[in-house]
This record gives C-alpha cells, structure tokens and sequence, in this order.
C-alpha cells in the first residue's frame, strides 16, 4: 500500500509539473500518467481509465482532467443525530 501512495504521489507531481504545457495543446481531456510518462490523453474519464486498465492492469496509474485548475469537491451532509 505504501508503495502504491508514494507511485500515486510522484505521478500527481509529474503531472503538476506539466500542467501548464498540456494546457497549450490538450486543456480539458483526460491525462493517463503511470510513473513519470504521459501514456495517452482521452477525451473521456471513461477512454482514460479503460486504457489504463487495458496497459496496466491491476498496477496503479493515474488519470487526471488537464484543466487550469483544480476545483475542490463540496459535499452537503445532512446531520441525522448520530
């Protein structure tokens, strides 16, 4: 497991790292990155991830939307007394 996080966090600072780049020429598909290589760019989440799966298979990689940045994810919880 830890092996897989530190993979995970060196794959999301290669993609940090280039960002910017992918932003002149793929903004807005979906980056797969496994380790420090960009493997593809999809116009899905869905191609991305298939892909991965495809090349991969049960290995860890990542896949990533190339936008300018990241919005966080709110969610709204109800508070039912537990």
């Amino acid at each position: 497991m830890e092996t897989t996080t530190l993979e995970l966090e060196r794959e999301l600072r290669f993609f940090e790292q280039h960002r910017i780049e992918w932003m002149e020429t793929v903004a807005g598909k979906y980056a797969l990155v496994k380790g420090v290589e960009l493997v593809g760019t999809f116009d899905t989440e869905t191609e991305a991830v298939g892909a991965g799966f495809r090349r991969f298979g049960n290995e860890a990689f990542l896949v990533k939307r190339i936008v300018e940045a990241d919005l966080p994810l709110l969610f709204a919880t109800f508070n039912l007394g537990m």
